[in-house]
């Protein structure tokens, strides 16, 4: 599309009902690629245990939460003058504080068994970051 955009500049700007641009694509030589087997095996498989590892998690706290619907404790709170604010900030320190501790103990298993040490912080802040995003989903869950 651009290179009809141009010749038809070219013409009108010319004069010349036959000037043309030609696009030319050269091929460049590329370097040898080394194929990684773990990293595939990595790509395929870490998503699943990554996921795998937070369903307890996420279970366990939305569990809870009906449950304190169910009981209607969250209405006796309320009653008593607790704001929404302060209720959803504390499932929100408790989930963030359990979050953590997954996450630390998930990055030391790949640390030790995966990784090199000093991809330490990347990793874990990697995992945190997806539980973290997890939360949403539970509220909406």
């Amino acid at each position: 599309m651009q290179n009809l955009v141009a010749n038809t500049i070219l013409k009108r700007a010319t004069g010349k009902p036959n000037a043309e641009i030609m696009l030319l694509v050269v091929p460049f030589q590329y370097r040898e690629t080394v194929s990684d087997r773990f990293s595939e095996l990595m790509s395929a498989i870490f998503p699943f245990f990554l996921l795998l590892a937070y369903i307890p998690l996420l279970y366990r706290t939305v569990y809870r939460i009906v449950f304190e619907k169910v009981t209607r404790v969250k209405e006796s709170m309320r009653m008593m003058g607790m704001g929404e604010f302060s209720y959803w900030l504390s499932w929100f320190t408790y989930y963030t504080l359990v979050n953590t501790i997954l996450t630390t103990l998930c990055t030391l298993v790949l640390i030790i068994n995966c990784f090199k040490p000093q991809t330490f912080l990347i990793i874990w802040f990697y995992i945190w970051l997806y539980g973290q995003s997890l939360f949403g989903l539970l509220l909406i869950i």
